[in-house]
């Protein structure tokens, strides 16, 4: 059995034709990119999607047929909380509110009275992240939109759409609305009131792995894909990643260090008091849950810098490397709070920014750097402590595109004073949601059955932390901590 398996992602959409062992046999990736705006906007035209999907599928379905791969079925995994409004057609009606955005910031703090509530029954605390608070802004600032939506639909929603003409979601993308009872898996009456948005406006709701629609002519004939295959909504990018990774076992934790930090770890039931300082979303696996903290900005944090203190197009990550190993073994006395886009977990702060203390005339462009580094690590930890309250957590497996770097792994090693497990294939989330679709289309009797068989020969590398810098980096972490508190409190 060959499967398909569309991977969207913040900066891409990959297409990766897996056979059901875990082999790679075909690839396509289609870069694109945000539009970051003044006022916390954060927008895509929907385009992007559209013509990155028939890219990828056209590539694909060519090459399967000259290689003799036939496809059997298709799964999706995506980013999880950005919003499209889309008519009765089927067509956008505005770019897409990305998950980053930030400019329903005063709805959510409106609803502020509404938190333990939406909490108790959502499995999050009310935040910019999360769709509602995009359909609840949409509904107020833009009524001349909101008038002709038919359905509030995120990308994988969109996309599987153009694929099967069907409006369907999965239980993991539900979670992350502020609109789905998180116990009853079911769009809640209650929180659709608070947020003003109608049941009809949203996709119909199916376990993880579930079978969502099957290619219809119209997209077979503009794509080569076979009519009639199935399409299945593997889950949220971070569910598969974490399933990619073990992270489907309690006590297991996924640290993907991408565009954002997220961070999960694999619980068997919903916690009976939800702290608002965590996230709980369904898991792609059927019937379990995860507890989910996150880094707004990683990557893009890293990136920022990288850009703008290092005169290099492209970035040269190379001399970076270089320069973040040479002052691996200096204390320093810098701090950089890592919040550019606002703070998500452990405490929701979407108007704090990012703040460079303790710079002197003797610090330089490469302390600055590690600086950047270990504020982004040091955020990651606080949230770790945060998973600790619920879970117990000895050891991380790390992946995203800042784990590339072997020094940046033994800063994180440090800072949170465990070992990381680092495998050489970095793609988990595409792996964790063939894991999703061969388990829930019968091919593996189990997750761990289908992770054996397609995880356990692959390399891994290990990180330890160094003696006596975990101690170093905790005395770091709470200044960092403090000097977060006398600004922002």
């Amino acid at each position: 059995m060959n499967i398909l398996v569309i991977d969207i992602g913040t900066s891409s959409m990959r297409g990766i034709l897996f056979t059901e062992a875990g082999e790679k046999r075909l690839s396509k990736q289609v870069p694109y990119q945000s539009v970051h705006k003044s006022n916390g906007h954060v927008e895509q035209p929907v385009k992007d999607w559209e013509d990155a999907l028939l890219l990828i599928t056209q590539a694909i379905s060519s090459r399967s047929e000259v290689k003799e791969l036939p496809i059997d079925a298709i799964a999706i995994t995506a980013q999880r909380s950005s919003v499209i409004p889309v008519n009765k057609d089927g067509k956008p009606l505005m770019p897409a509110i990305m998950w980053q955005d930030t400019r329903n910031q005063t709805v959510c703090q409106e609803l502020e009275p509404y938190h333990e509530m939406v909490t108790a029954r959502s499995g999050a605390n009310i935040n910019t992240v999360f769709s509602g608070g995009k359909m609840a802004w949409v509904a107020r600032e833009e009524p001349d939109i909101f008038r002709k939506v038919y359905k509030f639909v995120n990308i994988p929603e969109y996309v599987m759409h153009l694929m099967t003409d069907g409006y369907v979601t999965d239980y993991t993308y539900g979670s992350r609305s502020n609109l789905m009872n998180i116990r009853t898996c079911e769009w809640d009456d209650e929180l659709l009131r608070i947020y003003q948005i109608e049941k009809g406006m949203l996709c119909e709701l199916q376990e993880p792995g579930s079978v969502c629609g099957v290619v219809s002519k119209s997209f077979s004939e503009v794509s080569g894909i076979k009519a009639g295959l199935p399409v299945i909504s593997a889950g949220g990018d971070q569910q598969c990643a974490a399933v990619g990774q073990g992270a489907y076992k309690e006590g297991r934790i996924s640290i993907v260090a991408g565009t954002g930090a997220f961070l999960v770890t694999a619980i068997d039931r919903v916690p009976e008091q939800i702290s608002p300082n965590i996230i709980c979303n369904h898991s792609a696996v059927k019937g379990k849950y995860i507890l989910e903290a996150n880094t707004l900005t990683c990557c893009s944090a890293f990136d920022w810098f990288c850009r703008n203190f290092y005169d290099a197009d492209p970035i040269d990550y190379n001399r970076i490397n270089k320069d973040l190993v040479d002052v691996y073994g200096d204390h320093g006395s810098c701090i950089a709070l890592p919040y550019y886009q606002g703070r998500s977990t452990p405490e929701w702060n979407p108007a704090a920014r990012a703040v460079f203390s303790g710079i002197s005339l003797s610090t330089t462009r490469r302390d600055l750097l590690k600086a950047v580094v270990e504020g982004i690590c040091m955020e990651i930890n606080n949230n770790i402590l945060l998973l600790k309250e619920y879970v117990d957590i000895d050891c991380a497996y790390i992946s995203g595109g800042l784990t590339n770097s072997k020094v940046i792994n033994h800063i994180q090693s440090d800072v949170y004073g465990i070992p990381l497990y680092h495998m050489e294939d970095s793609e988990s989330t595409a792996l964790g949601a063939l894991m999703v679709a061969l388990f829930n289309m019968g091919v593996y009797a189990s997750m761990e059955e289908a992770f054996q068989a397609l995880r356990s020969a692959n390399l891994v590398n290990t990180y330890e932390p160094s003696p006596g810098k975990h101690d170093e980096y905790e005395i770091k972490r709470n200044n960092m901590n403090l000097l977060y508190d006398k600004i922002y409190k």
